[in-house]
């Protein structure tokens, strides 16, 4: 009984409209704090729920012009992550930049040890929805990822890639690239 007076309570001061335009809100005063107080270049798009974090120390985080990230990110930058040129990306993307020390003789699963792995991403990528991007992975240039897939290597440029693990499935055409790069036609 005392729940549905207080969901009539809030439905009628429309409480969860007034909690999402307070999140939106947060979420851009995070953006904005990153970008002033660590001069990292980026925007975040909203696509509901879920806003985005960047884990560890942002000094070690790097992403170019005309870069986003969307809903639902989480980067862990310990090991550093760095972000090229018009970098597009689905909701929930997840990059790791350490891991655990699973391959030692003195303890299970894993030892206290944490493995320092950087992340590169290239220029023009983009990267589709409910990504996992894995320590030390390096993503060339103009390369496409698949939703859901898990990404570790090195991926080279211009490939289109899908699946867990991810391998590649196809390639851009690298003249039609290179010749809107070269023309500067950006989205």
């Amino acid at each position: 009984m005392l729940k549905k007076i207080i969901v009539k309570i809030f439905f009628e001061l429309k409480i969860d409209i007034l909690f999402e335009r307070f999140t939106l809100l947060f979420e851009g005063l995070k953006e904005q704090r990153y970008k002033v107080k660590y001069d990292i270049n980026f925007t975040f798009v909203n696509q509901g729920p879920g806003g985005f974090q960047i884990s560890g120390d942002p000094n070690n985080f790097s992403m170019g012009e005309g870069s986003h990230i969307k809903s639902g990110t989480f980067i862990e930058c310990s090991g550093g992550v760095s972000i090229g040129r018009y970098f597009h990306t689905g909701r929930g993307l997840t990059i790791f930049s350490t891991s655990h020390n699973w391959k030692n003789s003195s303890k299970i699963p894993y030892d206290e040890v944490t493995l320092v792995q950087p992340v590169v991403i290239g220029d023009f990528v983009w990267i589709g929805a409910n990504v996992t991007i894995l320590p030390g992975t390096t993503i060339g240039d103009g390369v496409i990822v698949a939703a859901g897939s898990v990404v570790r290597g090195n991926v080279p440029d211009c490939s289109v890639i899908a699946g867990n693990p991810a391998t590649i499935i196809g390639h851009r055409n690298v003249e039609e690239f290179l010749y809107l790069l070269n023309n500067k036609c950006f989205f």
